[in-house]
């Protein structure tokens, strides 16, 4: 601050406080006080805070009664606001922790189902694994027809290779279940808003439980899909299993629809069997569309199962094997020329000639009927396979079996020789069904394919 405002501000309060006398009498005699100006400034401004103070304290007496009813009323009113908020705030989390709960019990309720729809995929793949066993061992067994035995010899004789006809199966395309429905809380949503409208307090803990309720549901979701899943593919894989193996069974020249009835009313004419009970699958079937769904694919699998393990037990039932590991294919079956008389006449099996004393032995398990000598079959060993399936093996050196016994797949029943009507050691091999004889030659083929399937 300049000299010369200084000296204007100290000209205003001269004139506004000039400075003053104050005179007083005392015992004759007059004396009097001088007060300048800074001394009256501080006079005014004592008085009027002491004005000021007396006039708060007077308002306070007097309006003291209407200022506590008012602050009274403020802290009432805020009382309110908070205990309106809080009531506010205990009503979401109620709402949240009873959208929890339903969310709870739908969920223990989705989990139910898919136990049990995973109890009825356990009972499908077990019987499928069981059947995929049945295949194996079949498989193994026909494994020595993996080598083709009928090409040329070593020593230039030349023989017959067999050929018939396999048609490659279709694989099915399955028409897909439909989408898994996309939730199973609704209410997921609604519980991440409250959860935004709520405190600081209760928001992050409902985040949390909305977050973790969000996660559950991924993963039941994506459990259905892996449910769906398992089950088109073990469906697909099933079709195409039958496809096949009913290209090897019709390539036998068999009447499938004669066999399998056969079949059918030896080995499953009782109730049951792999597969599904329509009773477990109606207590689910009508939650929604996708179990409905889902339902109806497993009953239509468990189907297939049934048809596949029909078609592995009458491929298992006939003889797919050959009756000599040591052979050449002398003469097929059909008409020929008689070695003897040289006339034209129907052969009704095939001969496989080989070193004299060669093992011969079943290609099928069953019962022999015949132990023994025929007129022109020499020694012969007949097997009953069942379903209507027979087998001959003539011309034998000797029998080792007896009528009655049960013999198994690729046990020994006699020696190669050339007994009966016969120009040299060789076995005549027949396939009947139903007395009418069948060409062995595509059945030992269909070995061959259940070996390569």
């Amino acid at each position: 601050m300049t000299t010369d405002t200084v000296a204007k501000w100290r000209e205003f309060f001269s004139r506004i406080f000039p400075e003053r006398q104050i005179y007083h009498r005392s015992r004759g005699e007059v004396h009097f006080v001088t007060v300048p100006a800074h001394r009256q400034i501080i006079l005014i401004v004592g008085t009027m805070g002491f004005l000021t103070w007396v006039a708060f304290t007077t308002v306070n007496v007097v309006f003291k009664d209407q200022i506590i009813a008012n602050k009274d009323q403020n802290f009432s009113t805020m009382q309110t606001q908070y205990e309106t908020r809080v009531d506010r705030l205990q009503r979401e989390i109620d709402n949240v922790n009873g959208s929890m709960r339903v969310t709870q019990d739908r969920f223990e309720s989705e989990l139910e189902l898919l136990q049990e729809r995973q109890e009825q995929l356990d009972r499908l793949v077990g019987d499928q694994e069981a059947l995929n066993l049945q295949h194996d061992e079949l498989r193994d067994l026909t494994s020595i027809m993996g080598s083709d035995p009928m090409r040329e010899d070593a020593d230039g004789t030349s023989t017959i290779r067999m050929a018939v006809s396999f048609r490659e199966p279709t694989l099915r395309v399955s028409r897909p279940l439909p989408p898994v429905r996309s939730s199973t809380v609704d209410g997921v949503s609604a519980i991440l808003a409250t959860a935004a409208q709520a405190g600081e307090v209760t928001r992050s803990p409902l985040t949390n439980r909305a977050n973790r309720v969000a996660r559950l549901e991924d993963q039941i979701r994506e459990f259905r899909t892996d449910q769906r899943d398992l089950l088109l593919e073990m469906e697909d894989e099933v079709v195409d299993r039958i496809s096949r193996l009913s290209s090897i069974l019709d390539s036998t020249g068999i009447d499938v629809n004669a066999f399998v009835g056969e079949l059918l009313a030896d080995e499953f004419n009782g109730m049951g069997g792999p597969g599904i009970d329509l009773e477990d699958l109606d207590t689910f079937a009508a939650i929604d569309q996708d179990t409905a769904e889902f339902s109806r694919h497993l009953l239509r699998a468990s189907s297939h199962l049934d048809q596949l393990a029909i078609l592995q037990s009458a491929l298992s039932s006939l003889p797919l094997l050959r009756p000599s590991d040591i052979f050449r294919l002398t003469s097929e079956y059909g008409p020929r020329r008689d070695p003897f008389t040289r006339r034209l006449q129907n052969h009704l099996g095939i001969d496989l000639a080989g070193p004299s004393g060669t093992p011969v032995m079943a290609t099928a398990s069953g019962v022999v009927t015949r132990a023994g000598t025929q007129s022109g079959y020499g020694r012969i060993v007949v097997i009953d396979h069942g379903n209507g399936i027979e087998t001959r093996y003539a011309h034998l050196r000797r029998v080792n079996v007896s009528v009655g016994d049960e013999v198994t797949v690729r046990q020994v029943v006699g020696q190669l020789g050339s007994t009966g009507r016969s120009t040299g050691p060789h076995v005549h091999y027949e396939v009947r069904f139903q007395s009418e004889s069948l060409d062995p030659l595509p059945f030992l083929e269909a070995g061959r394919h259940v070996f390569e399937s």
